[in-house]
């Protein structure tokens, strides 16, 4: 395991911390349970795992390009290193439980064809990749290397923030998840054994 510094270290550990409750939340479930919506509008257990993997997904290439461009601008440094005001709101925007609720773009909504036994494991594999680029992000200059969204490119921010956003959306849809599960639990023509 490479050696981080501090700040992405926790970020480590925070998205380990997820990975157990991501695994949790699905353990046991079946299709049926998976794919059950608390109420017409909400999301499933499904279909959440598979918007944070289509968010990972499209995320992907622009983390890519900020870790290229800071490596040829020699944007390098050891740290300490601290959250700007744009991704302590942005942090604080996708933290639990939402104070603000915004439709997702169209490109990350859950496709309905998708088998809801593969969300999981298809979002692990997801995952795997952006942490991938987390220790690839080590030695950078993670105030100054600049990460532009690739929903809106106006919205750029540092590779410190879009990590952190990271591990904060995650803890969002698992307080989501969770209350679905719960709610699933108290269906006892659904919950059963929790498995078909």
């Amino acid at each position: 395991m490479t050696t981080l510094p501090p700040e992405l270290e926790k970020i480590r550990q925070e998205a380990a911390e997820n990975e157990r409750r991501l695994v949790a939340l699905a353990k046991d479930l079946g299709e049926k349970q998976l794919d059950w919506r608390p109420e017409p509008g909400r999301w499933s257990i499904a279909e959440i795992l598979i918007h944070l993997r289509l968010t990972n997904e499209a995320c992907l290439p622009s983390l890519d390009h900020a870790i290229e461009d800071a490596r040829r601008k020699k944007l390098l440094a050891e740290g300490p290193f601290r959250l700007g005001w744009m991704g302590r709101f942005f942090v604080w925007y996708v933290e639990p439980p939402p104070v603000i609720r915004l439709p997702s773009p169209a490109v990350l909504r859950p496709p309905v064809a998708e088998p809801a036994g593969e969300a999981l494991p298809r979002l692990l594999d997801s995952r795997r990749h952006v942490l991938a680029r987390l220790e690839a992000a080590s030695g950078l200059d993670l105030e100054r290397a600049r990460f532009v969204s690739p929903f809106a490119s106006f919205v750029k921010m540092s590779l410190l923030a879009i990590f952190s956003v990271f591990t904060a959306h995650e803890r969002r849809h698992l307080w989501q998840g969770e209350n679905v599960r719960r709610l699933l639990s108290e269906r006892p023509a659904l919950s059963g054994t929790l498995t078909d």
